[in-house]
């Protein structure tokens, strides 16, 4: 028997609802979105969302969960890298800057996440393992790799918490950088970025793998 709940036209219901209830609660957060604003906007009726999801909070983890899923894809976390860990350090990095700059990629996500990020919920709680654990723990051991086996855990820890800050910096402060240095975005692309990044972040590791 088919399962009424994985038949294409009900995933099209649950998407339309997950991307208006996106834009809603990045425009007016979590408690002050309302069901028939994200059921207008998604042209559905309120019977959908008791149908998909049990109540609003459940609907805005479904919406976390679909905006890391968009950044931290199994693509990212689990694809084969070659080469030295340098060279695999580096292609991680790139690989961080095309997701996140993918023009497809709904400005809302950006915003669920910085606001999740900066006040956390169970939501957050709930795909930290899944989903962004991967890539910590990848992150984590090609870093050991580069300073060597006499990295204390502590070395790792903050050169990884260095590298990816860099990276979230321009994800998250798009808007500051371009009131700063307005020109940044027009004469760097991401690609730009990234090397530059992955210059800067090698040069230190190997600067503290010497000492």
């Amino acid at each position: 028997m088919t399962n009424i709940k994985n038949n294409a036209a009900t995933q099209e219901t649950r998407r339309k609802l997950i991307e208006a209830a996106g834009e809603v609660f990045a425009a007016q957060g979590l408690h002050a979105a309302t069901i028939k604003e994200i059921t207008t906007k998604a042209g559905v009726n309120t019977a959908a969302i008791n149908y998909h999801f049990r109540d609003k909070f459940e609907l805005y983890a479904a919406v976390v969960r679909y905006a890391l899923d968009d950044m931290c894809n199994d693509e990212f976390a689990f694809k084969e890298l070659t080469g030295t860990p340098e060279e695999q350090l580096q292609e991680l990095i790139h690989d961080m800057f095309e997701d996140t700059s993918d023009p497809a990629r709904p400005s809302w996500c950006t915003t669920i996440l910085a606001h999740e990020f900066a006040q956390p919920t169970l939501a957050l709680d709930a795909v930290v393992e899944e989903l962004i654990r991967p890539h910590v723990d990848r992150m984590d051991n090609l870093i050991r790799q580069i300073l060597g086996p006499q990295a204390k855990d502590k070395q790792v820890l903050q050169a990884a918490l260095s590298v990816v800050s860099q990276c979230i910096h321009y994800f998250y402060n798009r808007e500051l950088i371009q009131r700063l240095h307005p020109q940044i975005f027009e004469e760097c692309t991401w690609q730009d970025m990234a090397e530059h990044i992955a210059r800067f972040s090698i040069a230190g590791l190997r600067d503290m793998s010497s000492e």
